[in-house]
Order: structure tokens, then C-alpha cells, then sequence
């Protein structure tokens, strides 16, 4: 890989290959457009200067991921936990359809707009990326026993929230 001797346009091209899957990664993580931004080119640039030190070559997306998700965590630490969540565009098939997502979306939104940074990246790295376990306890730097006690932990978490809400 010439990147890792320094060779800028070799690595001008893993950006242009890694970086809107580490910009959907950090988005999701982030719930803000300009955060992610910054989250991945804060990503990049720590990819850059450790680049030379990657063993593995064929570790590279997995050692990137990691990377955009450890500049994502770090980035939500400094900011508010409450955040716009873009829940995108979709075509609904008929209009009782189109108000069950509607309602459907709003109340993830309304679960994640106040989660930590460390939660959004575990339920979007299994969920969103559809990551195996061991693939995510990589991404996250943690044991894979670890990933299964806190998503277990979570979803129960927001199980309960959505029962209350179901009560009121």
C-alpha cells in the first residue's frame, strides 16, 4: 500500500473510497451533518499520521472503522446530547402505511436524541451497518462478552422507555 509510505495521492484515493461510509458511520453516530464532517477528517488525519504503523494491510477497513467511531464517540462527548436526527426521505405505498413509519421513525428519533455517543455507535455499527458482534467489539475496542452486555443493556433500556411512553 504506498499510502503507508507517504504517498499522498494513494491516500487522496482511500479517502475518496473510504470516505462516505465513515461520513455515514459518523452521521449516525452524531445525528449532525457538520459533526460528522468533522469527526471524519479528524478520522483521516489520525489515519494518516498512524497510517505507517498498520501491520496488517488487509486491516485496514476494520482499523479505519475504528477509527471514524473512536473521532465520532469523542466528538458527541463534546456536544449536547440532544440532536436533530435526519430520519431521510421515503416513498410510502398508501397513506395508513405512510403514517405507521411516520409514527414509527419519530419514536426512534425521539430514543436516540438522547443517547450517548458510545450508544448510537453500538446500535449503528449492529444495526445500521448489520455488523456481527466481534466485527463491532472490534470497531468499539471492547471484548465481544462486552458488546452483548451493553446492547443487551440498551435494548432493554429502550424497550422500558417505549412501554412507558406506550402508558402515557
Amino acid at each position: 500500500m504506498a499510502a503507508r509510505s507517504g504517498d499522498q495521492v494513494a491516500f487522496a484515493r482511500l479517502v475518496d473510497l473510504e470516505g462516505p461510509r465513515a461520513y455515514r458511520l459518523a452521521r449516525a453516530i452524531l445525528g449532525s451533518s457538520q459533526d460528522a464532517e468533522e469527526a471524519v477528517q479528524e478520522a483521516f488525519l489520525h489515519a494518516w499520521r498512524e497510517l505507517p504503523r498498520l501491520r496488517d494491510i488487509a486491516s485496514w477497513p476494520a482499523w479505519f472503522r475504528r477509527i471514524t467511531v473512536r473521532a465520532a464517540i469523542d466528538r458527541g462527548r463534546r456536544r449536547p446530547r440532544v440532536r436533530e436526527i435526519d430520519l431521510g426521505t421515503f416513498e410510502p405505498s398508501d397513506a395508513s402505511q405512510a403514517n405507521l413509519e411516520v409514527e414509527a421513525r419519530a419514536d426512534v428519533a425521539r430514543a436516540l436524541r438522547f443517547l450517548a455517543p458510545e450508544d448510537r455507535a453500538l446500535l449503528t455499527l449492529r444495526f445500521l451497518d448489520d455488523l456481527e458482534i466481534p466485527d463491532v467489539a472490534a470497531a468499539l475496542g471492547v471484548p465481544a462478552g462486552t458488546v452483548k452486555s451493553r446492547l443487551s443493556r440498551l435494548l432493554e433500556r429502550l424497550r422500558a422507555d417505549a412501554a412507558i411512553e406506550d402508558v402515557r
